[in-house]
């Protein structure tokens, strides 16, 4: 008797790879790279978190002006961060922010549609020349 083949993985999330040091943001899916698309991270007094995350919420028309075209929220448990579009675009690739990864609104509305909640996100590296005060 014929079965068919049951799959018992879950489908591919894609994953993001935000690079502080070089201010880009790269997005890998199916196979495919988008990007590097260049950002604007957070300040040094309001750094962007390094670490591993994972998109647990999507907006397509924020409700704040400056957040751009598309929001998509983080799981970071210290605060309120996400990638989003920017109404100054002038401020992208520059660490200008309160935390957050803004992109130019047409990049990120290249990725909105194939980000799913619970795609990785991995901010790797560290701020150029910064050094902590003892």
């Amino acid at each position: 008797m014929y079965r068919p083949q049951t799959w018992s993985y879950a489908p591919d999330l894609g994953r993001i790879v935000i690079d502080i040091p070089a201010r880009l943001l790269t997005f890998y899916y199916s196979g495919r790279v988008y990007g590097p698309y260049p950002v604007a991270l957070g300040k040094p007094s309001t750094p962007t978190p390094a670490g591993h995350w994972t998109v647990v919420e999507k907006d397509p028309n924020p409700w704040w002006e400056v957040l751009g075209s598309r929001w998509m929220g983080l799981d970071v448990p210290w605060g309120v961060y996400g990638i989003h579009g920017t109404n100054a675009p002038w401020s992208i690739g520059h660490y200008v922010s309160n935390g957050c990864i803004r992109m130019h609104n047409a990049h990120v509305e290249t990725i909105y549609p194939l980000v799913v909640l619970g795609t990785p996100v991995d901010i790797q590296g560290s701020y150029p020349g910064y050094r902590f005060r003892r």
